[in-house]
């Protein structure tokens, strides 16, 4: 499998400072737009991390989030089956969500901090969608667009669309617990396949259709940041978009 990426952090026009946190292949982006074609061997992820709490706690815990989730790649031992892979990522968050609550305590920078999560993981052979919050994972093909993953929102849980869009009850940090939703899509990938990871600060600005739109006009991830910049940018923007090709059906 071969993975063309492009992606962008972007503050957005109204906040004073970037929660967001991009983390791919390793490296870590914020305020950043980049280009990266590489092919995945061993463990490779491509997350968005949206932080939020604190005087620069969101920051903070989206950073932490993504570096401690780089560590948990460089360690996953090899030879995993999906079962064994889905319990090291659930072990992963309930161990990730005690850490941020813990550093939540030192300091009033730190209070009330927590951060969504949200992406793809490559292991090995296999390929893993996963989410905590409200960020989200999209999949274009063929002209259509379908979002992945479930926003852990309480909109999305009651049904009530007046309820604020950002009212969540799952995120890394916040709250009693944290859960993180785990699919296996090995083979749900194809040839020209495009995956969208974003925060909210992309799909709370422009709807799904624009967004189908654009990927269908031309799909980068700077024409995605623009639109959101456009309706009003009230958020920080993450994108990253992955186009997959040479993938083996």
């Amino acid at each position: 499998m071969y993975l063309k990426t492009d992606l962008n952090c972007n503050i957005g026009c109204v906040r004073q400072n970037n929660e967001d946190m991009i983390l791919l292949a390793g490296e870590l982006f914020r305020d950043q737009a980049q280009q990266l074609d590489f092919e995945p061997t061993g463990s490779v992820a491509a997350i968005v991390a949206d932080g939020m709490g604190g005087h620069n706690g969101g920051e903070f815990a989206s950073e932490m989030a993504t570096l401690l989730f780089n560590d948990f790649i460089m360690d996953i031992p090899v030879g995993l089956n999906v079962d064994e892979v889905t319990v090291q990522l659930k072990q992963w968050c309930v161990n990730t969500h005690r850490l941020i609550v813990a550093k939540s305590y030192e300091g009033e920078e730190y209070e009330g901090m927590g951060t969504t999560f949200c992406g793809l993981l490559f292991y090995e052979k296999m390929v893993f969608a996963l989410n905590i919050g409200d960020s989200r994972l999209y999949r274009y093909r063929n002209g259509i667009l379908k979002q992945i993953s479930t926003d852990h929102s309480m909109r999305q849980q009651t049904g009530d669309p007046t309820l604020p869009s950002n009212q969540i009850y799952n995120s890394l940090g916040a709250g009693d617990s944290a859960f993180i939703d785990v699919k296996d899509i090995s083979d749900q990938l194809f040839n020209n396949d495009i995956f969208l990871v974003c925060s909210d600060g992309l799909c709370d600005m422009i709807s799904d259709e624009t967004i189908e739109q654009l990927l269908g006009n031309e799909p980068t991830a700077d024409k995605l940041v623009e639109a959101a910049r456009n309706a009003g940018g009230k958020d920080n923007v993450s994108v990253i978009l992955l186009t997959i090709n040479e993938v083996e059906n």
